[in-house]
């Protein structure tokens, strides 16, 4: 009988659908994560073994542990690098003794040079990421393998950190292609917006937009699903307009229920001086479900998006664009089966992530 690879993920911040892609996959896995992203759920950890650890945490388990594969933050993530160093560094060690070293992968995403905004931060919090900044080009150089999940990504690693002798690879950060289960029933004009009620998602421009979105469409209907700092602002609105309807942090099956029943996704990311939008998980789930997405420029999907008929604007902070973007969409004669027909016939993180563990594509 075949031993499963033993395969430890070394997170920064760990979320829901980390747990839920380990679940689906039946591989087993250990995250072994620093900070909780505000969609965490702790049954989901705790089912699949979760652990919060800390430098010495990491290096620890990673010493006392069998591991095959070791999948590290990405090393542009400059505040993990550390930790990641920490976590090779007990694994090579425990090889050193057990002689069976373990594969170093990663995967990547980061697609903003981390040097953008240094000049903004604190004069103490700037010394300790020049201090952390040291293991960056440790951890890329320890590497084997590099799975990209866009080519903005790709393109930055290349410009920043050089020639690496990882094996390396694109594979799209998309969902996979369920023709079935997106259907080919034309929707009804429903935009939704899913994820934090903040600035950074674009959750102020879309309340702007949208008085000229319901004006120039008529039977338009907004949905707003999510927790964060603008739930006032987005209960105010319902209450103000029967067009809109609120969802607080609700399951997962609802939200997927719900993006099912959607045309238009409005996700306007906006630009910040030490962050970036790097793929958007509700851009992926809302084009798995057959929706058209308005999003800007900032996502690394920004130019899949464009070539596949897809809004995206450029001036992330213009509400009348973003408003005719979901306009556009809303009027599109596209039905969801010809949306997810553009998409890939699996999973590209699955994908990325088979490969990452055995070097062979497809599985």
């Amino acid at each position: 009988m075949i031993r499963p690879l033993q395969h430890v993920q070394v997170y920064d911040v760990a979320r829901t659908a980390h747990f839920e892609r380990i679940l689906r996959s039946g591989s087993p896995t250990t995250v072994l994560y620093s900070e909780r992203r505000y969609d965490f759920d702790a049954r989901l950890a705790e089912q699949t073994g979760a652990r919060r650890t800390g430098l010495l945490g990491a290096f620890w388990y990673t010493l006392r542990n069998h591991i095959d594969v070791l999948e590290v933050a990405e090393p542009l993530l400059v505040r993990a690098a550390p930790r990641s160093f920490a976590a090779i560094v007990g694994a090579r060690v425990r090889a050193g003794f057990r002689g069976a070293r373990p594969m170093i992968v990663t995967y990547a995403i980061e697609n903003k040079d981390p040097r953008d905004g240094f000049e903004t931060l604190p004069s103490r919090t700037r010394m300790k990421w020049r201090a952390q900044r040291l293991f960056v080009r440790r951890v890329w150089s320890m590497l084997d393998r590099v799975a990209y999940g866009t080519s903005q990504s790709q393109n930055l690693y290349t410009r920043l950190l050089g020639a690496s002798r990882a094996d390396q690879r694109l594979i799209p950060a998309l969902p996979v292609a369920d023709i079935a289960q997106a259907g080919s029933t034309p929707r009804e004009r429903t935009v939704t917006f899913l994820g934090e009620f903040s600035e950074r998602k674009g959750f102020p421009l879309l309340l702007r937009a949208w008085p000229e979105v319901k004006s120039a469409v008529p039977g338009a209907r907004l949905v707003l699903i999510g927790k964060g700092g603008g739930e006032t602002e987005a209960h105010d609105l319902a209450a103000r307009d029967d067009a809109v309807t609120v969802e607080i942090d609700p399951p997962r099956a609802r939200i997927f229920a719900l993006l099912a029943q959607t045309k238009v996704l409005a996700f306007a990311s906006q630009p910040r001086p030490r962050w970036r939008e790097q793929v958007g998980l509700p851009i992926v789930e809302a084009l798995g479900r057959g929706c058209l997405i308005a999003t800007t420029s900032e996502t690394g999907l920004a130019r899949w998006l464009e070539e596949h008929g897809h809004a995206v604007i450029e001036d992330p902070s213009d509400a009348s664009e973003f408003a005719q973007a979901i306009q556009t969409a809303l009027l599109s004669t596209r039905s969801p089966a010809d949306i997810v027909a553009d998409l890939p016939p699996r999973d590209g993180r699955a994908d990325a992530e088979h490969w990452i563990l055995t070097g062979e594509t497809g599985g």
